[in-house]
């Protein structure tokens, strides 16, 4: 482990956490406890039970919560960053609504309102993004890589009512990503920004309140197979884009895993590391299919009766990601972790 008298924000000082009853968000939060530092995190409404689970596993005062029903409140953000060091921005717009005008503005907002609320307290040295590798296709060297082909089709009235929700999505993170990037190029902060573009997220489900996407694989365990018949069309509509130079190099949501473990050090990185500036990290362990999901599935839970079965053929060697090396180097070289 790289030493802590080299981090960019010392063991100890104060990092805020958005969404921090998130699945992956609190899977941040415990590991940047694990670490040593006191993290406050930001709820949409009291959620008593975070700070309780915190408190028993570290102590009292090493977690505390803030309630921010809207992150687009930069006045209640401002104040909710006194004394932090560090930001991580989670939260987001995951309910797959297929109404762009209801996500987008929202996101793009949420996230320049961090930004600036951030830029207004000294005390803060960075600030993380968390996107999704729905937001980008394969980089090009001086090339900014954004995935228009889900904001067009996001904005697109005769895309199929089936799949519009996690076009909006995509095309949330899309533009919430491009406009941070933007934004600090902009107004040159006395902060830098980095981001990490996880995949398809699976691991610990820290208490049992916690939803978003921390039960979708859990709900293959109850026979629920919408989210596989849902993305396959989501595949086909992007790789037939005509606009889209590459189509073939997609990323695209369940093509890759990632551990949320391992995401949790990706962000502790990207905060603490003073040798990653103004980068996109890929979450990306390794490839996978709904195939891959089920199988590991009926082998942790082989008396299951309601296990989905239908899993569709996979398509080998269609789809193509950006390799992740620039994320394994960085876990080997700031973690010592090997795979």
């Amino acid at each position: 482990m790289a030493s802590t008298e080299s981090y960019a924000i010392r063991v100890g000082e104060r990092i805020l956490v958005t969404g921090a009853n998130g699945f992956i968000g609190s899977n941040i939060v415990d590991f940047l406890l694990s670490l040593g530092y006191i993290v406050r995190g930001t709820v949409r409404s009291e959620k008593s039970w975070l700070t309780e689970m915190f408190e028993l596993k570290y102590g009292a005062g090493r977690f505390e919560s803030r309630v921010v029903p809207a992150l687009d409140d930069k006045e209640a953000l401002t104040t909710a960053l006194d004394s932090i060091s560090g930001v991580v921005h989670v939260a987001s717009d995951v309910r797959f609504s297929a109404d762009p005008n209801k996500v987008i503005p929202y996101v793009v907002a949420a996230t320049e309102a961090v930004l600036e609320a951030a830029s207004s307290v000294t005390s803060v040295k960075r600030v993380v993004l968390t996107s999704s590798s729905a937001a980008a296709v394969i980089p090009q060297p001086g090339k900014d890589t954004w995935k228009d082909a889900s904001v067009q089709a996001a904005w697109d009235e005769s895309t199929s009512a089936e799949i519009r929700g996690f076009m909006v999505y995509a095309a949330s993170k899309t533009e919430g990503e491009r406009a941070a990037f933007n934004w600090v190029k902009k107004n040159n902060p006395g902060f830098i920004l980095n981001s990490v573009l996880p995949d398809y997220t699976i691991g610990e489900v820290l208490h049992p309140s916690i939803g978003s996407i921390g039960y979708l694989t859990t709900q293959f365990l109850e026979g629920n197979e919408t989210v596989i018949n849902r993305y396959l069309p989501v595949l086909l509509l992007l790789c037939n884009c005509p606009n889209l130079t590459f189509r073939p190099l997609l990323t695209i949501l369940s093509e890759y895993f990632v551990d949320a473990r391992d995401l949790a050090r990706l962000h502790a990185i990207t905060l603490f590391d003073p040798s990653v500036q103004s980068e996109r990290l890929f979450g990306l362990a390794a490839p996978c299919t709904w195939k891959d999901v089920i199988g590991a599935l009926h082998e942790l839970r082989p008396s299951s009766e309601k296990l989905a079965r239908n899993v569709p053929p996979a398509r080998e060697g269609f789809v193509q990601i950006v390799p992740p090396n620039r994320s394994k180097e960085l876990l080997s070289s700031f973690f010592r972790q090997s795979d």
